[in-house]
């Protein structure tokens, strides 16, 4: 069994965060003496269907996951829940709803999305998307109405999703939502609370990322006290390196944030010169591991709007039962590993060293690479400041030494192992084929990721 939280993170952590915190499921519980015996289990806990701005209609966009082997989703709509009360307003989505409309829909639940039209020209709702769903569930599955000239389509709602797809031991949907907004010079800092079936409105007209992630997660621990959730810190380069490690170096009680889902923006290009997220990462846990903060852990999300193509990434949580708590005590403890390919069969830490073992697919050389930061390390930031232009907008943006995430060793073949020297401050692993390029970070494909450890 491995445990993310040392003696010395349990207690550091314990000291940061309140009551209320602690009731919020961000300290993970105590591991018994014995426990039954563990399994890998497949999940996403960012994506997008009709009940925000992806493509899909909800029921097709869970069974897109359950039918590639997931085990577990969570379909974090954009600022909202899918809920059962009647609305008809949703992101980018905001027709006029007359008396006729009104009348039409009494005693109706859920939302009613118009189908796609001139009054609202950024609604990805269509025929064919309707099409694509009574083709795959039946005819009578999507229920439409039409009022006058506007037809509209009734989105299912959480629980009834849970009826259609959830399966005990096999198959299992947790409730939340993507808080979306953006700090006053735009840019984006979005986060997601898993586990909840109530929003709140996204904090405006704050300055600095730091302070959006920090009033945010408080807001969240006074809303949300009443069982365990997670919250974690979205996409940093999106959509043009919207927030640096600094902002979760200022924000030790945040735990989690997306290794895997940085893209940037389909409009800005991507700089290598600048942060990627492996040295962002590297960045914010030197730091943490320095001061005796718990240390930050990698998310794998496919933040999934169009359905094309196959998944660019997932999360392999390690536990005795796929029920909601005990994944998330399996993810708050480390017990899990971000992928965009590879598996790990085996990933143990004795509190000095660090094994790993690769779940071989298919045949070919790979490669174990081990990383991290020594003590003493330089932790100058010195920021660049990107000019706007055709391919991004205005930025400053952190630069950090060469010094921050190093390789530690590299190991030919499918098992390796690392024992943490006086001088790491942590070590974490990362696989891939031996033909890929490490360099490219979270771009490698295929690899995965295990979490840092001290």
């Amino acid at each position: 069994m491995i445990n993310q939280l040392t003696r010395r993170d349990f207690l550091r952590a314990s000291a940061l965060v309140s009551a209320p915190l602690l009731s919020s499921g961000l300290i993970a519980r105590r591991a018994s003496a014995q426990e039954p015996q563990k399994r890998w289990f497949k999940g996403n806990l960012h994506m997008h269907n009709q009940w925000s701005d992806g493509e899909p209609l909800p029921e097709w966009a869970i069974d897109w996951y359950k039918s590639r082997g997931y085990n577990f989703v969570c379909p974090s709509d954009h600022n909202c829940f899918q809920s059962d009360e009647l609305h008809f307003v949703s992101f980018k989505s905001k027709p006029t709803v007359t008396p006729e409309i009104k009348k039409a829909f009494q005693g109706e639940t859920s939302l009613w999305k118009p189908m796609q039209c001139e009054e609202v020209p950024a609604n990805k709702l269509t025929p064919e998307v309707v099409k694509q769903a009574q083709d795959r569930f039946g005819e009578d599955s999507v229920q439409t109405r039409t009022v006058g000239d506007k037809t509209f389509v009734r989105m299912k709602t959480f629980d009834e999703l849970v009826d259609q797809f959830v399966e005990p031991d096999k198959f299992l949907m947790i409730p939340g939502y993507e808080q979306t907004g953006g700090c006053v010079d735009g840019r984006a800092v979005h986060m997601n609370f898993i586990g909840v079936r109530k929003t709140f409105a996204y904090i405006k007209k704050i300055e600095e990322p730091a302070e959006e992630l920090r009033q945010t997660f408080a807001k969240g621990a006074e809303l949300y006290s009443e069982a365990p959730y997670l919250f974690t810190a979205n996409h940093p380069m999106w959509k043009f390196y919207d927030y640096g490690p600094a902002a979760l170096m200022a924000n030790p009680q945040i735990r989690l944030f997306e290794l895997i889902n940085n893209g940037i923006h389909r409009d800005y290009k991507r700089r290598m010169d600048l942060w990627q997220p492996e040295q962002f990462w590297d960045v914010v846990n030197a730091w943490r591991a320095t001061n005796d903060q718990p240390l930050l852990l990698g998310m794998g999300s496919d933040d999934r709007h169009n359905y094309d193509g196959e998944s660019k990434g997932w999360t392999m949580v390690r536990s005795a039962t796929l029920e909601q708590n005990a994944l998330f005590d399996a993810i708050l403890s480390g017990d899990m590993y971000p992928s965009n390919g590879l598996d790990f069969e085996e990933i143990s830490f004795d509190g000095k060293t660090l094994n790993v073992k690769i779940d071989v697919k298919e045949e070919g050389a790979y490669k174990i690479v081990f990383v991290g930061t020594k003590k003493g390390y330089d932790p100058t930031c010195k920021i660049v400041e990107v000019a706007a232009s055709e391919t991004n907008p205005e930025r400053k943006v952190e630069s950090y030494s060469d010094e921050i995430g190093i390789v530690l060793e590299t190991v030919d073949g499918t098992e390796g192992s690392y024992t943490l020297k006086p001088d790491d401050l942590y070590v974490r692993a990362k696989i891939y084929k031996a033909d890929d390029d490490p360099s490219l970070g979270w771009k490698t494909k295929p690899a995965a990721w295990t979490q840092p450890w001290r």
